[in-house]
């Protein structure tokens, strides 16, 4: 298992929009993300939103089987997954498909 964080910059007049997103996943979509990440190898993933100033960003951490997890991401063409990509890119001004690089670990420290 990996451990990636990560974080998008999210337009602050769309935060709400965001949070009823993240509500639609919860509550009506639960079953279809947990598949999409079953099949692009995520065990764990956990969003934050950050607000610093008048600016906000999405916080991501995921636990996956290996680093190709963004790969598989990009292709799978699920509806779910495109569905998804095109919330994510309407809210959050990003684009999954190609506008994605894992940052470098520097640190990770466990007891």
């Amino acid at each position: 298992m990996q451990k990636f964080g990560y974080s998008f910059p999210i337009d602050p007049e769309k935060v709400e929009d965001w949070l009823n997103f993240v509500k639609e996943i919860k509550h009506n979509r639960s079953e279809e993300f947990s598949q999409m990440h079953a099949r692009i190898g995520v065990y764990k993933e956990s969003w934050y939103l950050q607000q610093r100033n008048n600016t906000y960003e999405v916080v991501v951490y995921t636990e996956a089987e290996s680093e190709n997890f963004m790969l598989n991401f990009k292709n799978d063409h699920s509806d779910f997954s495109n569905w998804f990509r095109a919330q994510v890119a309407k809210f959050q001004t990003i684009d999954l498909d190609t506008e994605i690089e894992m940052p470098q670990l520097v640190l990770d420290w466990n007891s």
